[in-house]
């Protein structure tokens, strides 16, 4: 069977203007996107009666961190939507994201914060920025 994979080239990252109707605008310059990198945490619920299941730790799963994104851009000083990024950093403002993938097959769409923001200057790349945006509550696909 041949593969069904998929190229992330042509992944869009966009950022939400908060409006209303909201409108999203594509970040420029991006290079890479990782996540959400979501997890769940555990609880330890081992009891003296354990030992019957031959004295194993014994967890149930409770909430769930839906984790960060990751991305990095080249950076531009003049491009709208990285001054944004940097005044949402400094203003703790909280904003709607979406992940499309490419050809709009999928979107993933969160509430985040942006939490880091380092830049780097390498004498052999352009000067990027490793930004890392805080998901709060549940993203979705559609």
């Amino acid at each position: 069977m041949p593969t069904q994979a998929i190229s992330g080239y042509g992944t869009l990252l966009k950022r939400g203007d908060g409006g209303s109707p909201e409108t999203f605008t594509t970040v420029g310059e991006v290079r890479s996107i990782s996540g959400p990198s979501m997890e769940t945490d555990e609880a330890d619920v081992t009891t003296h009666s354990s030992a019957a299941s031959g004295a194993f730790k014994e967890f149930i799963m409770t909430l769930i961190d839906a984790g960060s994104i990751e991305f990095e851009t080249n950076y531009v000083p003049s491009d709208p939507t990285h001054v944004g990024i940097r005044q949402d950093f400094l203003a703790r403002t909280k904003r709607n994201w979406q992940i499309v993938l490419p050809g709009a097959i999928q979107t993933i769409s969160f509430s985040a914060y942006v939490k880091s923001m380092p830049y780097e200057f390498s004498t052999d790349d352009a000067i990027t920025q490793k930004i890392s945006l805080r998901i709060t509550g549940a993203p979705t696909w559609s």
